[in-house]
């Protein structure tokens, strides 16, 4: 099972920063009214919806998580959604934009996913992409992970976890990361983003995304029990409260936003 299946149901209300950064992203590609448009990592689908109410154009949804597709089949039955990795796209010349939104750091193999994606557009094809970025990614949680990490019910086990993110050390080098597979950058900015919210919405925020590479099973090189993945995300929520102020909490994130543009 892919560890975003268990969420797929919860998803959209729980991904309050996926969100915004799709709005950014969305402003910034300036979408015309044709263009054919591919949402890679697409999730529950309601930004592929949102991408279909712009163009008349052909819109598709790909994800890896099998839950998360269901659920947007379900959701948005007029859409085309598959359940394939990036990895393994077989598109070629098909799209006038590739939508990828808070993905990137998930590929577990982020060079042949690129080289997907650009062969899956057609000529002038543009990516627009935004992900968190660098590995000071987020503050906020490497505060709050940091203490967890150090509760003695928790240090034995986690001493095992494998970081399962793709990130590069600084804007450049994420410029000559999509260059190097054939894109012209258009745009490229990494935004520090900070919002204040309460412990509940920073709570999910982090189940929304983070959760998933800090418990997933497949991150750990020992056997994992439901109990430690119970048990650490409770202290998640409880350090959370106890940084706090008034029952609100600064959450804060570097992001990459990316426009790039298929080199003909």
């Amino acid at each position: 099972m892919n560890t975003f299946d268990t969420i797929s149901d919860k998803y959209k209300e729980k991904s309050l920063v996926q969100q915004k950064a799709a709005l950014k992203l969305i402003e910034l590609l300036k979408i015309s009214g044709n263009d054919d448009v591919i949402d890679i990592a697409c999730g529950p689908g309601h930004i592929t919806n949102l991408l279909r109410k712009i163009t008349r154009g052909r819109v598709t949804g790909v994800d890896t998580s099998e839950g998360m597709v269901k659920q947007a089949k379900a959701m948005y039955p007029e859409i085309d959604f598959r359940h394939v990795a990036v990895e393994n796209l077989d598109y070629s010349d098909e799209f006038d934009i590739a939508f990828c939104n808070s993905a990137l750091q998930w590929f577990s193999e982020p060079d042949i996913a690129i080289k997907n994606i650009f062969d899956s557009l057609k000529k002038s094809g543009k990516l627009g992409l935004a992900c968190p970025a660098t590995s000071n990614w987020t503050p906020f949680l490497d505060r709050i992970i940091s203490r967890v990490a150090a509760y003695k019910e928790i240090e034995p086990v986690f001493s095992h976890w494998k970081n399962p993110w793709f990130h590069l050390p600084a804007k450049n080098d994420y410029r000559l990361f999509f260059e190097k597979h054939g894109f012209i950058t258009i745009f490229l900015e990494i935004e520090y983003e900070q919002t204040d919210y309460s412990i509940e919405e920073a709570f999910n925020i982090y189940l929304s995304g983070a959760a998933n590479g800090y418990t997933g099973k497949k991150y750990y090189d020992i056997a994992v029990g439901d109990d430690y993945i119970s048990a650490f995300n409770n202290f998640v929520k409880e350090e959370i409260r106890k940084q706090s102020k008034s029952g609100r909490i600064k959450v804060d994130f570097n992001r990459l936003y990316y426009i790039g543009k298929k080199q003909v």
